[in-house]
């Protein structure tokens, strides 16, 4: 009778949540709202691979046009755009990003974490983006702010149009507010002419098919998927009040990969990396073992995805052993 009523409970949440979807996706058209529902409908029944694929594109397509739509005048003005003359050259400079609106002041002990390990691994000093200091590397037009003031943009958007506005503007390495680095990188790596996360599927689940995530990224300024992207979130806020998935700039790079023959040249070459990145979230809890912690340390992974929502955080388990997430902010020291 429990495993029925917990079976209930949770499939009438899965209903209010769906429905409260659908109305807001029906703002844009029945269509859309109908494919996404589709979607959550086979991703409940828990549908086979080639089933959920082709179920995702039909959404994934329309998003696509959506946006091309929106965008038009900037996928214009980037199509079949010459490469620059330095697209496989090493940055000049290194510099380090991150980004917390309120800054770092106030950001939280996983942020100041994860900054920590970024600053302990590549030697440098991060620089953390906020809504006080931004306006020293670029401009957000104003109408982007007052549609943030009016809930019209949530902050996540503002920030993905920070990522790139700072990569087009000086380029570099940016390093997301909740990605933890747990091995030293030279001053190679960090001179890059193009890196992002990568650990390519056939599965068409997410647009990117995990050929690039928007929390890591580096390169130099003038590569045009950081312009192209940044011009593309500029031409859709001044057009829409709303954003028409919640990981839109995965979809801008689609566009970008379509229509920029140098950007999918570049992605395509860069190797698969990081491929553990999503595991180390799953065990923050967990007893700490040296031995066993060895996998996060010395393997090909050295950049792991936490979040604030997920992973149990405790400090210490139920009988006072130091956990996994214990252990990487002790490593910390005084400097939390």
């Amino acid at each position: 009778m429990g495993f029925n009523i917990r079976h209930i409970n949770k499939y009438w949440r899965w209903i209010k949540k769906t429905n409260a979807q659908y109305k807001e996706n029906k703002i844009f058209s029945k269509d859309y709202a109908r494919r996404c529902l589709d979607l959550d409908i086979a991703i409940l029944l828990n549908k086979s691979g080639d089933q959920m694929d082709k179920i995702a594109m039909r959404k994934h397509e329309w998003v696509l046009n959506y946006i091309e739509d929106k965008c038009s005048e900037t996928i214009a003005r980037y199509r079949n755009i010459q490469a620059p003359p330095n697209l496989y050259e090493l940055n000049q400079d290194i510099k380090v990003w991150s980004m917390w609106w309120q800054g770092e002041e106030n950001a939280d002990k996983l942020f100041r974490m994860c900054i920590d390990s970024a600053k302990r691994h590549t030697g440098h000093e991060v620089i953390t983006l906020s809504k006080d200091n931004y306006q020293k590397y670029f401009d957000i037009p104003e109408y982007i702010l007052r549609k943030n003031k009016e809930g019209k943009i949530a902050l996540q958007h503002i920030c993905d149009l920070m990522v790139v506005s700072i990569m087009a503007s000086e380029g570099g390495f940016f390093t997301g507010a909740t990605v933890w680095w747990s091995q030293d990188k030279g001053e190679e790596f960090l001179r890059t002419p193009f890196f992002v996360c990568k650990a390519e599927t056939e599965r068409k689940m997410l647009m990117s098919r995990s050929r690039w995530v928007g929390y890591v990224m580096g390169g130099n300024k003038e590569f045009p998927l950081f312009a192209f992207t940044r011009d593309c979130l500029l031409e859709y806020w001044k057009k829409c009040d709303k954003a028409v998935d919640y990981l839109m700039m995965d979809y801008i790079f689609e566009l970008a990969y379509r229509n920029i023959p140098c950007v999918k040249e570049v992605i395509d070459n860069v190797p698969d990396n990081n491929l553990l990145r999503n595991e180390l979230i799953n065990v923050l809890g967990n007893e700490y073992n040296p031995e066993q912690f060895k996998r996060y340390t010395e393997g090909d992974t050295f950049l792991y995805k936490l979040s604030w929502k997920f992973g149990n955080k405790d400090e210490q388990t139920v009988d006072g052993k130091e956990t996994n997430y214990g252990h990487m902010l002790a490593e910390c020291g005084d400097r939390l």
